[in-house]
């Protein structure tokens, strides 16, 4: 979280005051540091369980050593299944929270999930985020409006789940930046969009808008499309790459997918698509959600390849800022840049926009980034493309479903907020 801000250790970056008290010394003026701060993630641990080498991220340990500084205590967990918690009588903000206890139940099936709404079986999802896609959660709305078990509201967050085709590029012959490029060019976003998002996507920008405009990216190479002739051109491209790389007729690879959201749907239309343009053709695994995650983290060491070679996997943003899409995605350590992948480029541009207080500049910082991830230029194909781990398909809509009786909910900016819960109570 500090290290990108502030001062070193040595320097007094960050210092303890008190029991109570974390004083942070920045290095330069940030917007960013605040909003990071403020994430649900940013916790206290424990030091004495740390030093006794106890791994807090095990739900079993956390249990056994009553551990958390939260709203909650976890008091029961079932991989898969259930985990419940109960009101922490300790914590920090008295009076909070409300509720006593909160069962959660983990539910990958839409139609269970719709089912148990639509029964009175659940007052709301414990995150923006299931396997439901648009259209069912606006008509999860409408059909409960009026319902004897009460309306389930679906709040809409902004657009700003990031989907992902990973490419592992320590993998033959993804190592080859013309297969990489191949790829990009070859999936129709369209088609994507209106098969897996009913058309509520935003355009795949890499920069969600923050460097180029939703309308400039539009028109790209990749992303216009396909049934134009910019789109049949960079369908032409990428099967010349592919020829060039030594695949004219395409090879097998392997597709990993959790089974969370609509990731193996993703994957379904994405394998279908590059099999019938560039003959890339091979089956697609599903892993549960912690295994999948492990799956992916084989790649991350640097003498590593990874167990695997395409994955479908999301990026729901952090924060609303440059600094939290850069960091998720195309920084060495990002959550979803399993490969480490990393160039001087994108070390010097994502230091320069992070200290750029200047709007205008900051914008124009973004785009130069945007110009090396992806072809920006309409008529030279020739132009941009320098280096990408991954693909961006798009941007997606979160939604939130909410019994009308809970109160205390606010729709959060991004999908890591508001897990605390703390603020809920049941009017009823």
């Amino acid at each position: 979280l500090f290290r990108n801000y502030t001062k070193t250790v040595e320097e007094n970056g960050v210092r303890a005051l008190d029991n109570d008290t974390v004083e942070f010394n920045l290095s330069f003026a940030s917007g960013a540091f605040m909003k990071f701060l403020a994430l649900d993630y940013a916790k206290v641990l424990p030091k004495h369980l740390l030093e006794q080498d106890i791994d807090l991220n095990l739900a079993e340990n956390i249990i056994a050593n009553s551990s958390g500084s939260g709203p909650f205590m976890l008091t029961e967990y079932q991989r898969g299944n259930s985990y419940s918690v109960i009101k922490n009588s300790n914590y920090f903000k008295e009076g909070r929270p409300f509720f006593e206890s909160i069962d959660h139940f983990i539910i990958v099936d839409t139609g269970t999930l719709t089912a148990q709404f639509k029964g009175g079986q659940l007052e709301m999802m414990n995150g923006g985020f299931s396997n439901l896609g648009p259209i069912e959660y606006l008509q999860l709305d409408a059909d409960t409006k009026g319902s004897s078990n009460g309306h389930i509201t679906a709040h809409e967050l902004p657009g700003t789940f990031n989907v992902l085709l990973m490419v592992n590029l320590k993998k033959e012959p993804f190592d080859d930046i013309r297969v990489r490029k191949a790829i990009y060019l070859a999936l129709d976003r369209q088609q994507i969009n209106d098969l897996l998002q009913d058309n509520t996507a935003a355009v795949p920008c890499p920069m969600m808008n923050m460097g180029y405009s939703f309308e400039e990216c539009a028109t790209w190479p990749g992303l216009r499309p396909k049934d134009t002739p910019g789109g049949q051109a960079d369908i032409a491209e990428a099967k010349r790459l592919m020829a060039e790389a030594g695949y004219p007729d395409g090879f097998s690879a392997s597709y990993d997918a959790r089974q969370v959201s609509n990731y193996p749907d993703v994957c379904t239309v994405v394998k279908q698509q590059l099999a019938n343009v560039l003959g890339i053709t091979g089956d697609i695994q599903t892993h549960e959600s912690a295994a999948g995650y492990a799956l992916f983290g084989t790649a991350r060491a640097v003498d590593a390849t990874g167990d695997w070679e395409l994955a479908c996997q999301g990026e729901g943003m952090t924060v609303l800022d440059a600094d939290g899409l850069l960091g998720g995605v195309y920084l060495k350590g990002a959550t979803r840049n399993y490969t480490d992948w990393e160039t001087p480029f994108i070390r010097e541009k994502f230091e320069a926009q992070k200290v750029e207080q200047d709007p205008d500049r900051r914008r124009e910082i973004l785009k130069e980034i945007e110009d090396y991830l992806v072809f920006t230029d309409l008529d030279d194909l020739s132009n941009g493309y320098v280096e990408n781990p991954s693909t961006t398909l798009y941007w997606g809509k979160y939604f939130w479903l909410v019994h009308e009786d809970i109160r205390g909910f606010n729709v959060p900016q991004t999908v890591q907020y508001g897990f605390k819960h703390e603020d809920l109570w049941l009017d009823r």
